[in-house]
């Protein structure tokens, strides 16, 4: 166990600093132990290598050495007889009573009945721990726990495990303590698993078991057991296959006219049982609930974009992939929204008996909770408890907990109230008489507070939708974004084995697209609103990567809710996106199509509306142009609250689309974007060039950009002797031996380093260059870790820390560019730190890095060759000076300075005035997102003149927005002047409360579970 530890200490130690320091969700509710537990548990739930479906199932399904205070005696219930088909026979009559008609009929195979094992579990009041079981005959070991069950309680128990792991021996700690508390006894089944044994075949199992109970068959150990002392109980997948059972029964019951079967030669009935308690159930197998996402950080189980990775990655076994081909370890792709699979969806819970739910803030929590409403409304008791800040089937994991206890007393007490018809242990109405309940049950106090879940119609809903519309319509589009129907299988890279839907305009996840114009109404009547009063304001978008000085107000509009994508349109090969969705969540949601923007900004947290509004160009640029050059059309606010759809390059609106791209929302607010996407690759096969002076580097850059197989080309200057211009190739082929080089992983080396050290002995010329092989996720955000070579800086500024491979792993959460960013304007040092993006034709670059080298001494240096576009335009675009030769006709080269500036304000405005001057004497230009100390009368002609600017403000009513030089420009005089907070100003101080801010944004969490990172082949 301990070697399998070792590799997690550098994750145990991150987690226990953000615990102590109380930066972390979990540390307000949970011990250390506990929070280090769950982080461990979730790092093996999803390994970066999984492994087989057969090697995890034998690793799981290992069975303890039974000693202790516990009975186990092991049944073996027979089949029916051949020939007896009553239990195909009601289960597939269940089967397609319940079919919705959305669900084809087929797709699956009745198995045959056969052979069911079961622990009978009780509590063996006075063995020791080590005590042994005696070696007797498995009836003998049932008489004697006979002796000590002092109650009717029998609880028939399905293990959890997501159907395809575990074991009835596994879960003895909990059927033990089940049977301690109830008094009574547990019947544990060992039902068939997936994938060998897909649907129904487990529900055949747990049917089979229900009725060994009622009418055991020959030979069997127990007397027939009454259904009201029966009670169904399990976890997780074990909590569906119990609830799935009764939702059989009930089907049956209302169907069956005589409310018999056939079972060992004689007709039975079908009674319900006493009831149903389950723990952490699983209700939606498409775990297409909000929940999976929003509450990974209190949970282990991994989300449902990690799933999908690690099932990508999962080596083939005997038993995976199956034949024939299904996308879901337990049932075909036909049956994913069947009510017996998918129990959310089920038509009616009426006439069931009383139900008990425990749940946590855990991955499940949406679909456990709607499950207790709609049994609710069908009339129902149900007991719903919700424990504060609890992970999974907590009580089973970290039984040690006050919580966990609690959550067993609560589970024991339903179940021996409405057997014996009392009251339970927490006499909270749990007993045969009493109301439902919905109670959330503190973390530490274990304070019960009322859940106000029994409100109808919800207010939390759209007008006119009910939430079974609701959630049917999430589980029909995860489905969607998971299988395909067999006429229209998309054509998908190799780094993709799961068919996707061929999903267009028409089929746009309806409540998506509701919500989205529900907020964009909102945000137009609060845009109309400053309007009408004459009052400018800001966009509050929730990000940043602009280093600009923010300018806090209280006349903003709130655009944060715009964070999703709506639609990835295969057959149309473009992305429906809100302008808050990051790159690598964009990245994230098209890469399982098959597909990628054509231009993707190295630092994933920059977004698409950012990138529309600003200025983003890339290594790709130099063929695809600015980002905006790959968006095809919007949906814009403009100032006076008028919702503009259909703003295009072409068109009505094309000088609004084209004045829009670059104004920094000037002319109104991005609100929708159809981003272009181009195929993927698996790999980005990469080259690495050495230069040894700065023309070579220059003319090495114009070499490759003509190159038709190259898809990315930039550069890296690390002095005038020593610079290495990079391009990328897009393939989906990599050499036999050899291993993918990887950027995002804490060990792995910073991309500038790694492109440094490559090419230090390297001779210049394309035929030295050496190659890699990059995962295109790794390559499109190579610069994340470190922020290019910014991340140095930050050693530079604690001096103290060393700049070591070992201080970059173990500082890793800190140095990527979303943390940066954030520490950077909480430590106030972005008003020294010069980060300057400078369009630059390319023929007086030479003379503009030796004039940085001299002035500013900033090293390395940036260069991207980007595709020119000419003015009006706020993108930046070159003119060449007078008496230079012209040799390119649409490209420029942008340079990027970025690093220390003077520590006097005065002398650091000084500088940039300086630069700004210089930059336009080289016939270059500024990109906008950074520092920009232009005077406007300086300002207004560098880009572009006025005049066509003024004229579209006019045009759309933006005269009450400020204008571009009003959001990019920074007053010399206040910057030098400014004073800095006391507490900034004393060195570290400054920087160690930048990093508290960043660490309160919690952003470490996203490229900590990002979905974009290589998890191997």
């Amino acid at each position: 166990m301990l070697i399998e530890l070792l590799p997690k200490v550098p994750l145990m130690l991150r987690v226990a600093l953000l615990h102590m320091l109380r930066l972390s969700k979990q540390s307000k509710y949970l011990d250390l132990r506990t929070e280090l537990i769950i982080a461990v548990l979730r790092s093996f739930v999803n390994p970066s290598k999984p492994l087989s479906i057969t090697s995890t199932q034998r690793i799981t399904s290992q069975a303890p050495e039974i000693k202790g205070k516990i009975w186990i005696s092991t049944y073996a219930c027979p089949p029916p007889p051949p020939g007896e088909t009553g239990l195909q026979d009601a289960i597939s009559m269940a089967i397609q009573g319940l079919r919705n008609s959305k669900i084809p009929d087929g797709a699956y195979q009745m198995p045959e009945p056969a052979t069911v094992e079961a622990e009978w579990t009780g509590y063996r009041a006075d063995a020791t721990p080590e005590s042994r079981l005696p070696q007797v005959p498995e009836k003998e070991l049932y008489a004697e726990m006979m002796k000590e069950v002092k109650s009717p309680v029998t609880v028939l128990y399905f293990h959890g495990g997501a159907y395809f792991l575990l074991d009835p021996a596994t879960h003895r700690p909990t059927t033990k303590t089940l049977a301690k508390l109830t008094g009574g006894r547990v019947y544990s089944v060992r039902y068939r698993l997936a994938p060998q044994h897909p649907f129904p075949a487990a529900l055949m199992d747990a049917f089979m078991s229900y009725l060994a109970l009622l009418y055991p068959p020959e030979g069997a150990f127990h007397e027939p057991v009454k259904p009201e002392h029966i009670v169904f109980a399990g976890d997780s997948a074990g909590g569906n296959l119990s609830l799935a059972l009764l939702q059989l029964l009930l089907h049956l019951n209302r169907h069956n006219n005589h409310h018999l079967i056939q079972w060992h030669g004689t007709a039975r009935p079908l009674p319900l049982p006493a009831g149903v308690a389950v723990n952490s159930p699983w209700l939606d197998v498409t775990n297409s609930s909000p929940s999976h996402t929003q509450n990974a950080a209190f949970d282990y189980l991994p989300t449902p974009a990690q799933l999908l990775a690690s099932d990508r990655r999962r080596p083939p076994c005997p038993a995976w992939p199956a034949t024939p081909p299904r996308t879901h370890l337990y049932v075909a792709d036909a049956l994913l929204a069947h009510p017996l699979v998918t129990l959310v969806l089920a038509p009616s819970w009426a006439g069931a008996p009383p139900v008990y739910m425990c749940t946590g803030w855990e991955a499940l929590q949406d679909e456990d909770r709607y499950l207790a409403r709609r049994m609710w409304r069908d009339g129902v008791r149900v007991v719903l408890e919700e424990y504060e800040a609890m992970p999974h089937c907590f009580a089973l994991v970290v039984p040690w907990l006050r919580e966990a206890r609690r959550c067993m007393e609560g589970w024991a007490g339903f179940i021996r109230g409405i057997v014996e018809g009392v009251e339970g242990e927490k006499g909270k109405g749990v007993g045969t008489v009493g109301e439902s309940r919905f109670v959330l049950v503190k973390a530490r106090t274990l304070e019960e507070v009322r859940l106000d879940f029994d409100l109808d119609p919800r207010p939390d809903l759209p007008s006119g939708v009910s939430e079974e519309e609701v959630v049917e319509a999430r589980v029909w589009q995860m489905i969607r974004e998971r299988t395909v129907p067999e006429e229209g299988v998309a054509k998908l890279p190799k780094h993709r084995n799961v068919n996707l839907p061929l999903i267009t305009q028409n089929n746009i996840n309806k409540t998506k697209m509701d919500r989205h114009k529900a907020a964009v109404s909102k945000i137009a009547s609060a845009v109309r609103a400053f309007y009408q009063r004459n009052e400018p304001y800001r966009i509050f978008h929730g990000s940043t990567n602009s280093t600009r000085p923010r300018h806090p107000t209280t006349n903003h509009v709130d655009i944060s809710a715009l964070r999703n994508v709506l639609a990835v349109d295969t057959a149309r090969r473009v992305a429906l996106v809100e302008p808050n969705v990051p790159m690598d969540r964009l990245v994230e949601a098209t890469l399982p199509h098959g597909l990628v923007p054509p231009v993707v900004m190295e630092f994933p947290g920059i977004t698409a509306g950012g990138g529309f509004a600003g200025t983003a160009g890339e290594s790709s640029s130099f063929r695809e142009g600015f980002f905006d050059e790959t968006v095809g059309r919007v949906e814009m606010v403009l100032a006076d609250g008028t919702v503009v759809e259909d703003v295009a390059p072409r068109g009505d609106r094309a000088d609004l689309f084209r004045g829009a791209a670059g104004a920094v929302g000037t002319l109104g607010l991005t609100t929708l974007l159809e981003v272009r996407l181009m195929r993927a690759r698996r790999f980005v096969q990469t080259r690495y060039r050495r230069t040894r002076s700065v023309a070579e580097a220059v003319e090495t850059v114009r070499e490759e950009v003509r190159k038709a197989e190259n898809d990315y080309v930039d550069g890296i200057l690390f002095s005038k002797e020593h610079g290495v211009v990079v391009t990328g190739r897009l393939t989906d082929e990599k050499p036999d031996g050899v291993r993918p080089q990887t950027f995002s992983g804490p060990w792995d080396p910073w991309f500038y380093l790694h492109a440094r050290d490559k090419t230090a002995a390297a001779e210049s010329g394309a035929e030295n260059a050496p190659v890699d092989y990059v995962p295109l996720g790794e390559y499109l955000f190579r610069y994340d870790r470190g922020g290019f070579w910014v991340g140095r800086a930050a050693f530079e500024y604690f001096k103290f820390v060393p700049f070591t491979r070992f201080f970059r792993w173990f500082l890793d959460d800190f140095l990527h560019t979303r943390m940066m960013y954030r520490a950077l304007h909480g430590s106030g040092e972005s008003a020294r730190f010069v980060v300057q993006d400078i369009a630059m034709p390319f023929e007086t670059t030479e003379r503009f890095v030796d004039y940085t080298s001299s002035e500013l001494g900033i090293w390395p240096l940036w260069l991207c060759p980007l595709k020119r576009r000419g003015p009006p335009t706020f993108h930046p675009f070159t003119t060449l000076p007078e008496g230079v030769e012209k040799k390119e006709d649409d490209m420029m080269l942008n340079v990027g300075v970025w690093g220390w500036g003077p520590s006097d304000p005065a002398e650091f405005v000084k500088k940039n005035r300086e630069l700004e001057h210089k930059v336009r004497e080289l016939g270059g230009m500024k990109w906008l997102y950074a520092h920009t100390y232009y005077a406007q009368d300086e300002f207004w002609p560098i880009y572009g003149g006025r005049e066509w600017y003024d004229t579209l403000r006019q045009k759309y009513n933006a005269g009450t927005l400020p204008s571009v030089w009003d959001k990019v420009h920074v007053d010399p005089e206040a910057a030098s002047s400014k004073k800095r907070h006391w507490l900034k100003r004393q060195r570290p101080l400054g920087g160690f409360y930048g990093i508290y801010k960043s660490i309160q944004s919690k952003d470490y969490m996203l490229h900590r579970h990002a979905q974009w990172k290589w998890k191997g082949e």
